[in-house]
């Protein structure tokens, strides 16, 4: 039984690599070709199905793996804790790149972040003690450590509620006379 516990256990983190190195490097296409900057309603819908799809598609896959590694079988419960503990993982993985990203490789990133938002709120006709206020929120919250842990927070609560769908779809539960 502790076999079944620590190959699962390696599947996901195999796919919480992968989710993860998946989603930092589309955060950073984002930055580097201008879409960040760029950003209309319409992207936004884009950008959240392109995720979304890899979401899926890579839960499906490491929960098909888990079923296939236990003799075609996975209760909805096992496929929920999974679906968990692959967006802690990778919520971790994610937000590890993130917060290297941010401090190591390219720390004006978040002046940018800054910039940018400055511009749309002097774009609305603010005055400037209300931007300084909104300015000292947004500072906060694009810390890296905030960062780093709502990207695990988010990612965690995103994949949970995947997996209560992609969960129900997978389920296989061994015969209850089957030996």
């Amino acid at each position: 039984m502790e076999t079944n516990t620590t190959s699962k256990s390696l599947i996901l983190i195999k796919w919480a690599i992968i989710g993860g190195l998946i989603s930092f490097i589309v955060s950073v296409i984002t930055q580097y070709s201008g879409l960040a900057e760029d950003f209309s309603e319409t992207l936004g819908w884009v950008s959240f199905l392109v995720t979304f799809l890899v979401n899926v598609s890579i839960l499906f896959f490491a929960l098909k793996e888990v079923r296939a590694q236990q003799a075609g079988f996975l209760t909805y419960g096992e496929g929920l804790g999974s679906s968990t503990l692959l967006g802690a993982i990778w919520g971790i993985v994610a937000g590890g790149f993130n917060y290297i990203y941010i401090n190591f490789i390219d720390d004006a990133v978040i002046q940018k972040q800054m910039d940018l938002a400055r511009q749309r709120l002097e774009d609305q006709g603010l005055t400037e003690s209300q931007i300084q206020d909104a300015e000292k929120i947004t500072n906060m919250m694009l810390g890296p450590g905030v960062q780093f842990i709502t990207i695990v927070f988010f990612t965690v609560i995103f994949l949970f509620f995947l997996g209560l769908i992609v969960s129900g779809i997978m389920k296989r539960e061994k015969p209850m006379f089957d030996e």
